[in-house]
């Protein structure tokens, strides 16, 4: 098809022709120059160069809005949803960090034999009534 509206494009308009055989414009000249890249595709591969060489960087931790962040202060102009797509393109994920606090510090060895508790009746029963308020107060810290 577009072989016969290069061999007829002397003789009536190309747009006419790919419009009257149901084939997009754009199809056909990319047909005619298909080693050629167009701007929009040249810039979209040197992106996903610089989105690969930052993700390698920064061992995969780093994700789409942080490495748009990190090409921007490059100066490079890129979008967020931009790297987002590359990445996608190209499977990568970042990988996510889980937030982790060691808070309390456990001794083992320490000696809790002397800590009776309060609560216990003389037959070893918890018994938390209590006919006067704020006789028997309890307490949980659990982790």
């Amino acid at each position: 098809m577009f072989t016969f509206i290069r061999s007829e494009k002397a003789n009536f308009p190309v747009t006419w022709m790919c419009h009257k055989l149901g084939v997009a414009r754009a199809s056909f000249y990319r047909w005619l120059r298909p080693e050629k890249l167009t701007p929009t595709q040249q810039r979209h591969v040197t992106l996903a160069e610089s989105v690969q060489r930052v993700y390698d960087r920064e061992k995969g931790k780093a994700g789409r809005d942080q490495i748009a962040f990190m090409l921007r202060n490059e100066g490079v102009r890129v979008a967020v949803g931009t790297v987002g797509s590359i990445m996608r393109e190209r499977g990568l994920r970042a990988v996510r960090m889980k937030a982790w606090k060691q808070t309390t510090d456990q001794d083992r060895d320490a000696r809790t034999a002397h800590i009776r508790n309060h609560m216990l009746d003389v037959h070893g029963v918890r018994d938390f009534t209590s006919s006067t308020p704020g006789t028997r107060l309890v307490g949980d810290i659990t982790y």
